[in-house]
């Protein structure tokens, strides 16, 4: 178990580093973008268990109380996410996916961290 565990740490702590640098070294942004991922990935799931859903946007202020990051911060934080194209933000001030870094990607990203990946080798 050891080993295992020692295998999966090393594959977390890479993951850790490269998504930190895919936002700046800001791992909050990576939380509120998070949030928008798994929202997404919600919006799928009840997608093919036949009930569609329409996404809506967010806000800075929901997201503080989701993430627990303040406000104020937050909501620079997701200026930066939309300058950056990983949100959209409508003329109400709403927060919503953009296509830069979508499911795909993020599932690629972690899948080091996935059981298979860290078994031991024959």
């Amino acid at each position: 178990m050891q080993r295992l565990f020692y295998r999966w740490s090393g594959q977390f702590s890479s993951v850790l580093i490269r998504t930190r640098a895919r936002f700046d070294g800001d791992l909050d942004q990576y939380v509120l973008y998070l949030t928008f991922l798994l929202s997404e990935l919600a919006d799928s799931i009840n997608g093919e268990a036949g009930a569609p859903r329409q996404s809506r946007g967010l806000n800075a202020l929901s997201l503080s109380e989701i993430t627990g990051i303040p406000r104020e911060s937050a909501r620079r934080k997701l200026l930066l996410l939309a300058a950056n194209g990983y949100l959209h933000r409508d003329a109400d001030g709403l927060f919503t996916l953009a296509d830069r870094y979508g499911l795909e990607t993020f599932f690629a990203e972690l899948k080091p961290l996935f059981a298979d990946a860290v078994a031991p080798r024959a």
